[in-house]
């Protein structure tokens, strides 16, 4: 997978009215931090985990946003380990 279907599964999720307004705005953020080409890709991808791992470790946030948050993740682990 690709950063670019990365970042529109996140603009996809940060436009889902089911997700915290909270959430989304961190996603919406994310969307801007990993299109900065002036840094370099597997930094802007290691802190976007780092910040979406925090979110998804609070207590108050819905499973199914959750579940969406892992998958994500999980995309952006993919392209770390490439």
């Amino acid at each position: 997978m690709e950063l670019s279907e990365i970042v529109e599964k996140i603009e996809e999720k940060s436009e889902d009215y089911s997700i915290p307004n909270r959430v989304r705005n961190t996603l919406k953020k994310l969307l801007n931090d990993l299109q900065n080409e002036k840094q370099d890709e597997a930094v802007r991808v290691t802190l976007a985990v780092y910040e979406l791992d925090e979110i998804v470790n609070d207590i108050n946030i819905p499973m199914h946003a959750k579940t969406a948050l892992w998958d994500i993740i999980s995309d952006l682990e993919a392209i770390k380990g490439d």
